[in-house]
């Protein structure tokens, strides 16, 4: 099983994003990104890859370690960003304006257990949403219009839960499905 460690949002927090992709598609041209689906928008603790069943069992066991008296926290949308740079974009996100230091320390946490549980991963931790990937040259404009159309516009959300999820490869994009869930205090 491909799997990895995220957090889902609120329907509105959710509902924010896709506008903003939407807004981001609007501009980009045709067929220069692959969009993520609503559905799919999450935050990324941790990438564990290819793991089986033992796996993912001690990655649940990790889970469950690392969320000891952890409470809920909520969390703002901030404004579009690109990995690795502008010049050269490959991944389009919404990041998150407030809330990102706890984030930071949540992932933080999950790193620390899930290492301890014997998973070896990389750990790189920036709050963000992936909201697409860039598959061909965005306008020149792109970026500043976009940045413009989410600096306006933000959306909280509580984060209340991390889930271990399956990520399964198909030419339509991933295919998520959820494996553990840990609900936060």
């Amino acid at each position: 099983m491909r799997l990895f460690v995220a957090s889902a949002f609120e329907p509105a927090f959710t509902a924010h994003l896709k506008a903003a992709s939407d807004y981001a598609r609007d501009n980009a041209g045709r067929d220069a990104v692959k969009w993520v689906a609503p559905s799919d928008f999450h935050i990324t603790y941790a990438f564990l890859g290819d793991l089986d069943q033992k796996g993912a069992d001690a990655a649940a066991r990790g889970i469950d370690a690392g969320l000891v008296n952890v409470s809920a926290l909520r969390v703002v949308s901030g404004g579009l960003g690109v990995f690795p740079s502008p010049r050269h974009p490959s991944v389009l996100w919404v990041g998150i304006s407030e809330g990102s230091a706890e984030l930071r320390e949540l992932a933080r946490r999950l790193a620390e257990a899930l290492a301890a549980a014997g998973l070896i991963f990389e750990n790189r931790f920036e709050p963000h949403v992936t909201i697409g990937r860039v598959k061909k040259p965005l306008p020149e404009n792109f970026f500043r219009r976009t940045a413009d159309y989410t600096a306006a516009r933000r959306a909280e959300s509580a984060v209340s839960s991390v889930e271990l999820m399956e990520s399964r490869l198909t030419p339509e994009g991933p295919v998520y499905r959820q494996v553990y869930s840990r609900r936060l205090l």
